[in-house]
């Protein structure tokens, strides 16, 4: 695939965005589809901690090695077969150390590709409930996003793909792909009111979703670990807005990417039982605390905290 066609498409996909159609896309992002695929990687020929813990940089062949024990060409096969190639991109605390953080590993895999009748795939492949424990603290999150739905995402000002363009590493992959990202988002002074109808758009589906996985466990006994995940992104959310809210009528791209530190929201709480609770909920998904250290209704105290004080 060539340049030229991705800027056609991205310039076609503009024009859908201005009729509201992308605003979807970009609010879906965040409640994508949840798998665990660690279980399909146990039979590799290398343990992967192994392989990431000790990278011979000296080795010529070390990145198509961790290519294929992270089982990327083969997933890409079985689930989005029409997407011909991609970008393997490693971020978070794994490539930026930092003391506070579990030694986990992050990838995103960005596909490049035409997808049937124009369905652009934002899965999330990565860890599930069973893993995501004090045990197994050392595990690898693998989530797969088309490439343009991901820079439209990042272009409208989303932290998540913010943060990952600028603090990623490219593994593998066409490297003027991931330079583009970087050229264009890098210099884009965003709107705060623009961000903000944005994020309402995304608030709305994440608590439709919260509002399913919630429903499918008390009716069906689904894990509560799903609950938990889209209560986390549904907060969190509610939280960024909040800060939006307070920025000028310009937002230069670092304030974008202080919003994906989730971290810094621990101090936006009033009351210490909700900012506890939502601390729990932070350090359970990032492997820090056992899964059982919250619950549903811990995240309804802080969804009925921060209502109060956040409007949407």
């Amino acid at each position: 695939m060539k340049i030229q066609a991705i800027i056609s498409k991205l310039i076609e996909l503009w024009n859908e965005y201005q009729n509201g159609i992308i605003s979807g896309i970009i609010a879906t992002a965040i409640v994508a589809i949840i798998a665990g695929i660690w279980k399909n990687l146990k039979n590799t020929p290398r343990n992967i901690n192994e392989i990431l813990n000790n990278v011979n940089y000296n080795n010529k062949n070390w990145k198509e090695e961790l290519d294929k024990a992270l089982q990327i060409k083969d997933t890409m096969a079985t689930h989005f077969p029409k997407y011909k190639d991609y970008l393997l991109i490693q971020y978070g605390s794994s490539v930026t150390p930092d003391s506070k953080l579990p030694s986990d590993y992050d990838f995103i895999v960005l596909m490049l590709g035409y997808p049937d009748k124009e369905n652009r795939y934002m899965h999330n492949k990565g860890t599930i409930s069973d893993e995501s424990n004090e045990s197994n603290k050392d595990q690898v999150d693998i989530v797969f996003r088309d490439y343009l739905s991901f820079l439209f995402a990042a272009s409208a000002g989303m932290p998540y793909e913010n943060s990952v363009i600028t603090g990623g590493k490219l593994i593998k992959g066409p490297e003027g792909y991931f330079q583009w990202l970087q050229n264009i988002t890098k210099n884009i002074l965003f709107d705060r009111d623009f961000l903000i109808r944005r994020f309402k758009d995304k608030i709305s589906i994440e608590k439709q979703e919260f509002q399913k996985c919630l429903n499918e466990h008390n009716k069906y006994n689904h894990d509560m670990y799903y609950v938990i995940r889209s209560g986390y992104y549904y907060i969190t959310s509610l939280l960024q807005l909040n800060r939006i809210k307070k920025f000028d009528k310009v937002i230069f791209q670092n304030q974008i990417i202080e919003l994906s530190k989730v971290r810094n929201f621990y101090s936006d709480f009033n009351i210490d039982e909700s900012k506890k609770k939502y601390e729990q909920l932070v350090e359970n998904l990032k492997r820090n605390n056992n899964i059982d250290m919250i619950s549903i209704d811990d995240i309804n105290i802080v969804l009925n905290d921060i209502s109060v004080d956040i409007e949407v």
